[in-house]
């Protein structure tokens, strides 16, 4: 009885260690596409736009990559003027776009002149800021801005995506 058990024992012993052979080395080489995937980054710009005789001039403010994702995604404004933000690839061509709220166009509500009914009326403010910030796509060169105003489209600017942190 013990002479078969030895034998059980002894072949699973050998199993075990055949088992544990070493693996080539190439099993255990790390995976390229890995490294080359890109820390996801973030751009807050910010620019002060003015309202002026010959279309809004716009002064950017601060423009800064950094690392990081965004927690929520912002939603597009729901307004029918509105500034276009887009990140464009190196042709040119659009990756990504969001929708801000025009702020230089406000929307105030009124008595009108009969004292019993309320009013909307669209208000032009000479001077407000714009803040945005966008998740940044890894192979965006440019951002273009554009304002949306009674339907026509005007290209505000477009800068460069700044050196990223």
């Amino acid at each position: 009885m013990r002479f078969p058990f030895c034998i059980m024992s002894g072949g699973l012993l050998l199993a075990s260690l055949l088992g544990c052979a070493r693996r080539p080395t190439a099993a255990y080489q790390p995976v390229a596409a890995e490294a080359s995937i890109p820390a996801p980054q973030l751009l807050f710009l910010s620019c002060r736009l003015t309202a002026a005789p010959a279309g809004t001039q716009v002064q950017v403010l601060q423009a800064q990559a950094v690392p990081g994702e965004m927690k929520a995604p912002e939603p597009d404004a729901d307004a029918p003027n509105y500034v276009r933000v887009s990140q464009l690839n190196g042709q040119g061509q659009p990756l990504a776009q969001v929708r801000v709220a025009h702020p230089l166009r406000r929307s105030v509500e009124h008595v009108g002149d009969d004292q019993r009914t309320f009013q909307r009326s669209e208000v032009v403010v000479p001077t407000a800021e714009l803040f945005v910030r966008l998740a940044l796509r890894p192979t965006a060169t440019a951002i273009r801005l554009e304002e949306v105003v009674d339907g026509k489209t005007n290209l505000l600017t477009e800068i460069p995506i700044p050196h990223k942190s």
